[in-house]
Parts: structure tokens; sequence; C-alpha cells
């Protein structure tokens, strides 16, 4: 028998690392060995910690909004870069749909402010409206591949 891996860590990073790999936080709830409020302590050895599944079910699901606008954006050419705010952006705006459903929408001034701000940094022209559309997508496109 294998001895329990036991890891504290914020709920937050459970259920992220559970949308990643494709799990609902329902499958994996029996890992959780202790909740102390946000603090929760995972066996990472338990079976149903999530593992990686691989395949395109995986990918599909690693894929919240924030990942979705930056693929979006990638295929026009616009990347992220060392010194840019668009990863940490994004893996937040995954973070926060993830615990709260419709975060992204609540907050889509928000998200096409942070657009305006990098488009600015690169002096590249900006629309408010195609920012929204874009952001629309996301969300639309990360709802379909999580169904």
């Amino acid at each position: 028998m294998q001895s329990p891996a036991l890891v504290k860590t914020h709920y937050s990073h459970l259920v992220a690392h559970c949308r990643a790999r494709g799990y609902s936080l329902e499958e994996v709830m029996p890992c959780v060995v202790e909740q102390d409020g946000d603090q929760w302590v995972i066996d990472t050895s338990h079976a149903a910690y999530p593992k990686e599944r691989g395949g395109v079910q995986a990918q599909q699901a690693s894929m919240g909004p924030g990942e979705e606008l930056k693929a979006l954006l990638a295929r026009f050419g616009i990347r992220s870069t060392p010194d840019c705010q668009c990863s940490k952006r994004a893996r937040y705006m995954d973070e926060m749909e993830s615990n709260q459903p419709g975060w992204c929408e609540q907050n889509i001034e928000t998200i096409c402010d942070w657009l305006q701000e990098e488009a600015n940094k690169r002096n590249l022209p900006f629309l408010r409206a195609v920012g929204k559309l874009l952001i629309r997508r996301a969300i639309s496109n990360a709802r379909n591949k999580g169904q």
C-alpha cells in the first residue's frame, strides 16, 4: 500500500488542477483529507486525485476563457511576451470562471480594458466592440468545450 502524499493548498488550486485535467471537483473530492476554510489538505496518491488523462478531451477541458482568448488573439499574430501580463491574466480569467461561473461575462469591461492596455503598449489599433466580440467568443468556445 502506497503511503499518502499530503499537500496543503488553497482549494482554488485543486479546482484549477481539476479543470486542467478534465475532472469535476465532485469526482476528486475523495482525495481531500481535510478542509480548513479555503486551505485544503490533498492526498496526491489517492486514486481520486486528478491524473493526466491525455487526448483531446483533456486538452479541450483545459481551455478556459482566458486560454481561449489567447488562442483567438494568436490567430491574428498577437501572442503573449515575457514582459506582458497576458498569460497571468488568462490564468486569472480561467481560475475566476472556474470558481465563479459567469465571472468573465460579468467582468467583460475589465477584460476589455486589459486588452486595450496591452494594445496601447504594443502600439496596436484597438476597437472596443471587437475586443468584446473576441471575449464573448472565447467564453463561448470554453463553454462548448466544457460540455
